[in-house]
C-alpha cells in the first residue's frame, strides 16, 4: 500500500495539479475533434460511439489522475461522482470509481499528534490499548481499534489532518473540470443541475468531516430505530471530538468477506431482508436515510444481526420528496414494464422537478422517454410485484449512452435530496443483487400515516 503522509492543502499546489489536469483535458479535447473532423466521412455511428467512449475514458483518466494525487476531500468527490448513474458518462464513471479503493493511511505520529490536538492527550492516556495501525482507512478519515479503561471495545475514527482546508478548492475545481467536460461530450446535463449537484456535495461533505455531527447522527438513528435486527455502534462522547469519533466496536464481517464463507440461499434472504427494510423504513417512516451505500459500512455480526456504521453521510428527507418519489415508484412500473399510463409517469417526473413544466407530453414521449427505458425497466424490475428474486437482477444500465444526449438535455433539475437518495437507493440495489437475495420488497409497508395523509398512494397488488 502507498505510504502518504499529509493531505496536499496550500492552495497554490491544488490549483497548480488542477490546472495542468485542466490543460491536458482541453488539448485532449481539441485532437479529438481535429481527428473527429478529419474521419467524419469516412465513419460509421459505430465507429462514431467508440471513438466518443474512448475519448470519454481517456477524459475520465485526467480526471481521475487529479482527484487521486489531490486526495482528502477529492477521493470523497470520486466515490459520489461514481455513482451519478444519470450525470455523468459511465466509461468515466467507472474510472472515478477505482480512486475510492487507493487511499493510503497516514502514518502512526501523525494519529498521534491528532489524538493529542483534539482530545488533549496520548493514546495512552486516552485508551487502555490503542493500535496504532489502522484497520480500516476510508477517503477521509481511517478507524483504530481500541480498548477503554473501562473494558469497551472501541473503534476509533482518526480524521486525516487538512480535510476541511480543501472542500471549497476542490469543489471549485471540481466544477471547472465539469464545464471542461461539458464540451467534451453531449451526455452532460443543464448548468444548473450541475450547480445543484455540486451545492449538495458540499453540503454533505461539510457535514461528514464534522465528527460531532456524525456521532450526533449515531445516537439519533439509535433511539429512533425501531426495526428487529438492526445494531447501531454507540457514541463514547468522552473520547470524541470534531475529528475524532470513538464508538462500539461491531464484532462481524462486512458483507464481501460474510460472501466469501458461501452462506444458504435462506442467509442471503434473511440478510437482504434486512437491508431492503432498513432502507424503506428510514425512508418512509424516519424521513432520513443512512447516504452512503459503501458495502463496508454494513456488518454481518456474530448473531447474524445486521451492524450498520459510518453515519457521517446522513440526508434529511422532506414530506413533499417522499410522497413524490414514493407515488412514482408504481407508474414507472405501469410505464417501463407493462407500457401503459404514461402520463401519469409524466407527471410524476415533472413533481419530481425532473422536468420542466415547459415540456409537452409529446417531447417526452418521443424524445426523454425512449432514452430511459432501460434504467426505467431497471428501477421498476424489483417493485413489479411485492417479491423479487434478485438472482434475476439485470445489472444497472446507467446513464443512456446515445451519442446525441437524449434525455440528458431536458433534465431541468431536482429536488435537493434527489441525488443522496438515489446513490442509498442504487447502493441497495447493486447489495441485493450481490447477495442473490429473494425478498419481501413491499416498500408500502413503511409509508408513515403523516406520508399517506396527502393523498392515496397506488396499491402494489393492483399492478
Amino acid at each position: 500500500m502507498l505510504t502518504s503522509t499529509k493531505v496536499p492543502t496550500s492552495k497554490f499546489k491544488r490549483s497548480a495539479i488542477a490546472g495542468a489536469a485542466a490543460t491536458q483535458i482541453g488539448l485532449k479535447h481539441v485532437s479529438y475533434k481535429a481527428r473527429k473532423a478529419f474521419s467524419a466521412k469516412d465513419s460509421t455511428s459505430k465507429d462514431t460511439m467508440q471513438s466518443q467512449q474512448q475519448h470519454e475514458e481517456q477524459i475520465g483518466e485526467l480526471v481521475f489522475t487529479v482527484l487521486s494525487q489531490l486526495r482528502g476531500t477529492a477521493i470523497k468527490l470520486s466515490q459520489l461522482l461514481s455513482m451519478e448513474t444519470d450525470i455523468l458518462p459511465e466509461t468515466i464513471r467507472k474510472k472515478l470509481k477505482s480512486a475510492c479503493h487507493e487511499v493510503p493511511p497516514i502514518n502512526r505520529a501523525l494519529v498521534r499528534k491528532q489524538l493529542v490536538q483534539e482530545l488533549g492527550s496520548t493514546p495512552k492516556q486516552l485508551f487502555k490499548e490503542f493500535d496504532s495501525e489502522a484497520f480500516s482507512a476510508a477517503s477521509i478519515g481511517q478507524v483504530h481499534r481500541a480498548l477503554s479503561f473501562d473494558g469497551k471495545k472501541l473503534a476509533v475514527k482518526v480524521q486525516y489532518p487538512g480535510i476541511g482546508a480543501t472542500i471549497d478548492s476542490d469543489l471549485k475545481m471540481l466544477e471547472k473540470l465539469f464545464w471542461l467536460l461539458a464540451k467534451t461530450t453531449n451526455n452532460m446535463p443543464k448548468k444548473q443541475v450541475i450547480t445543484l449537484l455540486l451545492t449538495e456535495m458540499k453540503n454533505r461533505l461539510t457535514e461528514e468531516i464534522n465528527y460531532k455531527i456524525e456521532a450526533s447522527n449515531l445516537s439519533w438513528f439509535q433511539q429512533a430505530m425501531k426495526l428487529d435486527g438492526i445494531v447501531i455502534p454507540r457514541v463514547e462522547q468522552k473520547l470524541s471530538s470534531a475529528r475524532v469519533l470513538s464508538m462500539q466496536m461491531l464484532t462481524g464481517q462486512p458483507i464481501d468477506q460474510w460472501l466469501a464463507d458461501k452462506p444458504n440461499q435462506q442467509q442471503r434472504n434473511e440478510l437482504g431482508q434486512k437491508l431492503f427494510d432498513f432502507f424503506w423504513y428510514c425512508a418512509l417512516t424516519l424521513k432520513k436515510i443512512h447516504a452512503d451505500p459503501h458495502p463496508g459500512n454494513f456488518l454481518v455480526l456474530t448473531d447474524g444481526q445486521l451492524g450498520v456504521i459510518d453515519f457521517g453521510c446522513v440526508r434529511s428527507l422532506s414530506d413533499d420528496f417522499v410522497y413524490s418519489f414514493t407515488a412514482m415508484l408504481p407508474k414507472i412500473v405501469d410505464s417501463y414494464i407493462f407500457g401503459k399510463n404514461i402520463e401519469a409517469l409524466f407527471s410524476s417526473y415533472q413533481a419530481l422537478k425532473f422536468i420542466d413544466q415547459s415540456v409537452d407530453f409529446i417531447t417526452f414521449e418521443s424524445e426523454i422517454l425512449p432514452d430511459l427505458n432501460r434504467y426505467g425497466q431497471w428501477l421498476g424490475q424489483a417493485y413489479k410485484h411485492k417479491s423479487f428474486d434478485f438472482n434475476k437482477k439485470t445489472p444497472c444500465p446507467g446513464k443512456p449512452d446515445n451519442v446525441s444526449g437524449g434525455a440528458i438535455k431536458f433534465l431541468s433539475g431536482m429536488y435537493n435530496e434527489q441525488p443522496c437518495f438515489d446513490r442509498a437507493h442504487l447502493g441497495l440495489m447493486n447489495l441485493l443483487t450481490q447477495l442473490g437475495a429473494n425478498i419481501n420488497t413491499d416498500y408500502l409497508r413503511f409509508i408513515s400515516a403523516k406520508s399517506s395523509q396527502q393523498e392515496p398512494l397506488p396499491n402494489k397488488e393492483a399492478l
